[in-house]
């Protein structure tokens, strides 16, 4: 398995991944699936400072994908990350998450950041066993805040440390 910075190239496969996410899950709160201009704005944000987007790949084929991004807009979170992580389906249980995990937190050590945060909808043990593994204790419930699916979802926040 190779880790690596995600290019224009992954684009087509970085939709088809995110787009089966939001038909087929809450992991995501998108509701419909993602054109080719929205996939194109939201790849523009990452680069290879402290927004990043890093990809998995084997054979060429993209096993999944993680991102820090901006936690919001205003200022006062300059050093806080928002961090997400997909697997494809058929990569589960491969230790595809665990890779693409250390490989960012590695590479955002040294970025000026302090914060990492990360808001997973339950349930998804897997996903918390993930996060935990990697130092993010939780910190609240947002009970019941969104809907999806014709159903109300709540999301676990977690926080952890960054190195400076």
């Amino acid at each position: 398995m190779d880790i690596r910075h995600a290019t224009p190239e992954d684009l087509p496969a970085l939709s088809e991944l995110r787009n089966w996410y939001i038909a087929n899950s809450n992991a995501t709160f998108d509701v419909a699936p993602l054109s080719a201009e929205a996939m194109q704005a939201w790849f523009s944000q990452f680069g290879r400072g402290p927004h990043r987007l890093l990809v998995a790949e084997q054979a060429g084929g993209l096993l999944g994908y993680c991102s820090s991004q901006r936690y919001r807009a205003h200022q006062a979170f300059d050093t806080t990350v928002e961090t997400s992580i997909y697997a494809h389906p058929q990569a589960a249980r491969r230790g595809v998450g665990s890779a693409l995990y250390q490989a960012l937190f590695e590479g955002l050590a040294g970025q000026g950041l302090h914060r990492a945060v990360v808001g997973i909808a339950l349930p998804n043990a897997a996903s918390l066993r993930l996060h935990e593994k990697f130092g993010f204790r939780p910190v609240g419930v947002f009970s019941e805040y969104a809907t999806k699916h014709g159903q109300f979802i709540s999301s676990q926040w977690l926080e952890r440390g960054l190195s400076a």
